[in-house]
């Protein structure tokens, strides 16, 4: 009987471990689209006073979140109740669309705009998606609520770590403003640009800019 050389047992090995690794793979994403870049833990905080269970959303420039099924998706990768809801603010035209999870879908998310997430008791979930190196940001100019209200995305690979730093990369004028909204403590933080930044932008969080001398466009720095 030919005798197997250590060779061929090390290959034959390597290629079980190749396959049990793509098995692995296979079991771990369960809900997440396919084919995206990260998959970052998000938690949602329950509605309470003032800022609490505000939950500034930002989304990648490319997931599942877009189009025609995209909100119920949302609502499910985080776990959001019944009486969960998302928020989106149209900053040009000055419209609000709200859509109640659980319902037929009527809208679709706008690409590179934040959203605003409610619900009424705490979940765990997940953010799938990619940033896109190249995409702008459009800031406009202040006007009657909520026209230029822009929730912006802090990108998930963004340079940027404070807001006087989304401030000098978009060329924002010094009188525009950043505010963070911290859904867990409910404490609401405002930056006016040129001033020394007390605060850091989180990641996974959208913020409120406004610029009173809109519109501007930049395409912000990633890693």
């Amino acid at each position: 009987m030919q005798s197997v050389s250590s060779r061929e047992k090390t290959g034959r090995w390597l290629a079980f471990a190749a396959s049990l690794l793509l098995v692995c793979i296979g079991t771990l994403e369960v809900n997440p689209a396919e084919n995206m870049a990260f998959r970052h833990r998000k938690q949602v905080f329950p509605l309470g006073d003032g800022a609490k269970g505000k939950n500034y959303t930002s989304l990648p420039d490319r997931s599942p979140y877009l189009g025609p099924n995209g909100l119920t998706t949302l609502c499910n990768h985080l776990n959001l109740s019944p009486q969960g809801s998302i928020l989106q603010v149209d900053a040009l035209v000055g419209t609000v669309q709200t859509y109640n999870c659980g319902q037929l879908q009527t809208f679709s998310l706008k690409p590179g705009v934040g959203v605003v997430v409610l619900d009424t008791v705490a979940t765990d979930g997940i953010i799938v998606g990619s940033d896109q190196p190249d995409v702008s940001s459009t800031f406009y100019d202040l006007g009657s609520q909520p026209i230029g209200r822009n929730v912006y995305p802090v990108e998930y690979h963004t340079t940027m770590s404070t807001p006087e730093d989304l401030c000098q990369q978009c060329g924002l004028s010094p009188t525009a403003s950043v505010t963070r909204f911290d859904a867990q403590a409910g404490n609401v933080l405002t930056h006016v640009c040129s001033q020394i930044p007390i605060w850091t932008l989180v990641q996974g969080e959208s913020v409120l800019v406004l610029e009173n001398n809109g519109p501007v466009t930049c395409t912000p720095g990633h890693f």
